[in-house]
């Protein structure tokens, strides 16, 4: 009996959350747009061709919402395979700007496969790199250089994961959806300190705000630096979707959809944040929190992070059980 109610809860979760994000984007395109819904949705890449010539910006204000911003986040995805791939992009861009453009600060893949294996994967900023027409590189400039195509390009040639889709959000995003969902509770078990992150925490059990949370991701003053950043990131994610995907999330959504549009860009399209949201309602407690291993080196007084791309897809073949899916 409780199993059954438990598949009816899921399934009437996962029908509200369909019928409120058709209407998010039935709304999304008036009428007197031509344009298609998967045109419309690609909103944002960084304005790669215009980069070289960077210096004046023909942008909307950064006052309004942005959402005509026209940054072409289209991807050139001819590796093909069984699984979805989401790129998810932090970037480093302060209150009302809104321009999305920059390095990218975090780079995280929520990987859903075909064989029930789901993952958020990090990959080091710092990771080395060479970047057509910009030589060596750390990847996090591959966005700002050459869109979401080129940082999608490395990725491939790192892990052979194909990204399929790409989001870009900015550090008002992130805090602005912790605080529609009520914080985030979070165990601290070292202390964390740090003013350049603003973290100020000891040992302990925390609720965290959207403020709090954004330090507490972005501390690099521990042993590790850059690794335990990644670690922290992903456990912070994690613990979201453990916490928040049930029901009470749904009279939350409408405005989570708002802070989306207004904080973020990005081609999902209707299909994707349906899967995503199954996804993590069946998956939330086996998410497999993944790093592409590597080590920091310093060359020309520039510290980088080596990945050899042999070992990295060695290690997600095996962490993401590949042997099995359709890839």
């Amino acid at each position: 009996m409780n199993k059954a109610r438990g598949c009816f809860i899921f399934f009437v979760i996962i029908v509200l959350i369909a019928v409120i994000f058709l209407v998010f984007f039935i709304n999304k395109n008036p009428k007197n747009e031509n344009k298609s819904l998967s045109e419309t949705s690609i909103l944002n890449s960084n304005s790669t061709t215009s980069k070289s010539n960077s210096g004046s910006n023909s942008e909307p204000s950064s006052n309004s919402n942005n959402t005509n911003t026209t940054l072409n986040l289209s991807i050139n995805n001819i590796y093909n395979d069984g699984s979805s791939d989401y790129l998810f992009l932090g970037i480093d861009e302060r209150e009302n700007q809104n321009k999305f453009e920059g390095r990218t600060d975090t780079i995280i893949i929520y990987h859903i496969g075909s064989n029930n294996v789901s993952a958020l994967i990090s990959i080091p900023r710092d990771t080395k790199v060479n970047l057509k027409g910009h030589g060596t590189n750390k990847i996090n400039a591959a966005y700002e250089f050459g869109g979401a195509n080129m940082i999608s390009e490395e990725i491939y040639k790192l892990t052979d994961i194909s990204v399929d889709k790409v989001m870009v959000v900015n550090f008002a995003g992130f805090k602005k959806i912790i605080d529609a969902l009520g914080g985030v509770k979070i165990t601290i078990t070292e202390p964390l300190h740090d003013p350049k992150s603003g973290s100020n925490f000891d040992p302990g059990t925390y609720n965290f705000n959207g403020e709090q949370a954004l330090a507490f991701v972005r501390n690099r003053a521990t042993a590790k630096g850059d690794f335990d950043r990644m670690d922290r990131q992903k456990y912070l994610l994690s613990e979201l979707f453990k916490q928040k995907a049930n029901l009470s999330i749904i009279p939350k959504i409408p405005t989570i959809i708002r802070i989306l549009k207004e904080e973020t860009r990005s081609n999902f399209t209707f299909l994707d944040y349906i899967k995503i949201s199954f996804n993590l309602l069946k998956n939330k407690n086996n998410l497999k929190l993944l790093t592409l291993p590597g080590k920091t080196k310093t060359i020309n007084n520039i510290s980088y992070v080596i990945v050899d791309d042999k070992e990295a897809k060695a290690y997600l073949k095996e962490n993401l059980d590949l042997n099995n899916s359709n890839k």
